[in-house]
């Protein structure tokens, strides 16, 4: 069930808010509603991708080193050496 609350804006804020609930046929209500709900779940994103972005840079490749295993395969396979 949901509940009524009064919150103080600037008007120009009460504006632009109804100017965007309108573009996304919804009620300010409605927009404030999902806005928040979306800030709910911390760490999570809407976005797509966000994975990766949060994870770039977190991982670094090993130092070359002799990998016999990895030979064996660019060998049968003729990939040559590294």
């Amino acid at each position: 069930m949901k509940e009524r609350i009064t919150i103080t804006l600037d008007p120009e804020v009460i504006r632009h808010g109804k100017r965007v609930a309108r573009a996304h046929k919804t009620s300010l209500s409605g927009l404030i509603e999902g806005l928040l709900r979306e800030q709910k779940r911390p760490g999570q994103s809407r976005r797509p991708g966000s994975f990766s972005r949060r994870w770039r840079g977190r991982f670094s490749l090993r130092e070359e080193a002799s990998d016999r295993l990895l030979e064996a395969m660019k060998a049968k396979h003729g990939l040559g050496r590294s």
